[in-house]
């Protein structure tokens, strides 16, 4: 009976077993009570899915071989999708999405309220699915905690570049939705929110891409006081694959959720992606909502931009090499997007940063989190020169015509500097190197930043670590000896103020030297 039925999922593939149970009937002539005895006593290379349900008692059958396979996967879901199960909204989302999404999105991305009675919670969902051996959470360069898909481990790290580099362009898409939908009147001008600040955007009980109160007419109700309550703007968004019919229903369940909850005004909820299949274009729009793409909604130039953006970012990520005309061409066609120059400003000037190190002799990495107890800090760059040193450089490119936040210097010193110290000191590999951290700044600092940091200079003994900062004119000096023109050039252009020929020396530090390799 066994191998009768391992047939059946060779050609068919996996499934419920309620399906198999039907198989048996229709071919060996035995009552439904016989064959669902007989799959319930099945064994040899036939699996069954556990911890996640289906009605009626049914399992999820796959023989060994097919586990994780894409046909595997897609079976799954159906299966899941079907039962309008919540696990197969999350597994979906996550297909959709390539597989990997940061631990912090996937409560907007997974469909699932974040805490409603007789709802699972994502969390409640990642844990049973991972009981089941279909998803894990996995720590990956430059995103921080993950969740998965469970895949082979090469899986993870090959795919994390592409996964930041689609995330850093999501949010200039976010920013130029928020621009859009402030220009527009349709939302209160100071009251946009995205995923990108401290906590995820929240409407009713579900997390969203971003989220704004608006008080255009149709959205308006009174209250019991007579007063105009505004209704909401919720948006999601997504630049990769095309939107399948399985991808969008996640977006469309938390819409389809959301109308139903009393005292939530009325939404106007959108989808933006950068292109979507025939069929769930119109699934979206038969749900009253709104799908549409950078090129819809802001004109073929931006969407071409985000388009190019995402692949200067996958370049760079994997052959470890900028061209700085390329984000010559971004600037002017995304500096349109208000707010969008100062994101792509603080891109370029990671990326020309690394560059600088990379051609001086180390070896770097970009965008890395690192914990140490309840804590943890991303590292811009990490430069190791190989058994001499290692150095972490905290960057921030701003317009050399204004002032970088103290904020940002405090944060670093103490915050950021002693988790990266203690967690160099844990590291077998790290712990007896010589120790630097560098604050690089486009913009000038105040008085109250320098003086914070020569105090922390002044406390510090060489001998465990030392602190240092370099400012535009500096940063140029080093861009100048890397002998690279098209650096320096990059540079001077979106860095320096107009004409301005103050260097190192003039603020009082040594002239940079390039180190020896």
């Amino acid at each position: 009976m066994s191998d009768f039925i391992e047939k059946f999922l060779e050609a068919r593939g996996p499934c419920l077993s309620s399906e198999v149970a039907d198989y048996l009937v229709k071919n060996l002539t035995i009552s439904p009570v016989a064959a669902r005895k007989r799959v319930s006593r099945l064994s040899g290379n036939v699996r069954r899915l556990g911890y996640v349900t289906f009605p009626r008692k049914a399992r999820f059958l796959y023989l060994e071989k097919q586990f994780g396979s894409p046909h595997y996967w897609k079976n799954l879901v159906e299966a899941l999708m079907q039962t309008n199960s919540a696990y197969g909204h999350a597994i979906a989302a996550l297909r959709q999405r390539g597989g990997i999404v940061p631990d912090r999105l996937f409560p907007i991305v997974c469909g699932a309220p974040v805490a409603q009675l007789k709802h699972l919670s994502p969390e409640s969902i990642f844990t049973r699915l991972s009981e089941a051996g279909l998803l894990k959470r996995v720590p990956l360069p430059g995103l921080g905690d993950c969740i998965s898909i469970v895949q082979a481990n090469e899986y993870y790290d090959f795919s994390a570049p592409t996964v930041r580099a689609r995330l850093i362009t999501e949010g200039f898409l976010l920013t130029a939705v928020s621009d859009w939908l402030k220009k527009l009147g349709i939302v209160s001008y100071g009251k946009v929110a995205t995923r990108e600040g401290e906590t995820l955007p929240r409407v009713g009980t579900f997390a969203w891409d971003l989220t704004a109160p608006s008080y255009l007419g149709p959205l308006v109700k009174l209250d019991k006081n007579g007063k105009n309550k505004p209704g909401f703007v919720v948006c999601d968004v997504h630049l990769g694959d095309l939107i399948t019919v399985d991808g969008a229903r996640p977006f469309i369940n938390k819409c389809r959720t959301i109308r139903s909850l009393r005292n939530i005004g009325p939404c106007l909820q959108i989808f933006v992606a950068e292109k979507f299949q025939g069929d769930a274009f119109q699934l979206l729009k038969s749900n009253g909502i709104v799908p549409a793409t950078p090129a819809n909604l802001f004109g073929e130039e931006v969407a071409e931009g985000l388009s190019e953006l995402s692949k200067v970012l996958n370049k760079a990520a994997y052959t470890s090499t900028i061209d700085p005309a390329e984000f010559d061409a971004l600037f002017k066609k995304l500096g349109k997007i208000e707010g969008a120059a100062t994101q792509l400003r603080g891109t370029l000037f990671e990326y020309l940063s690394a560059e600088i190190f990379r051609k001086t002799g180390y070896h770097v990495t970009m965008n890395r989190v690192f914990k140490n107890e309840n804590k943890e800090a991303e590292a811009d760059i990490v430069a190791i020169r190989e058994n001499i040193s290692i150095t972490f450089i905290e960057c921030k490119g701003h317009s050399p015509y204004g002032e970088t936040p103290d904020k940002d210097v405090k944060r670093w010193l103490q915050h950021n500097v002693p988790i990266f110290f203690k967690v160099i000191k844990a590291h077998p590999d790290w712990q007896n190197l010589q120790v630097r951290f560098e604050f690089w700044a486009t913009a000038p600092l105040s008085d109250e930043s320098i003086a914070m940091l020569q105090k922390a200079k002044s406390e510090i003994n060489p001998s465990r670590y030392t602190v240092e900062w370099r400012i535009g004119p500096e940063i140029r000096d080093i861009c100048k000896a890397t002998k690279d023109d098209g650096l320096t050039t990059a540079f001077r252009k979106h860095f320096m103020k107009y004409n301005e020929k103050s260097s190192a020396v003039a603020m009082g530090k040594p002239e940079y030297v390039a180190p020896e390799h």
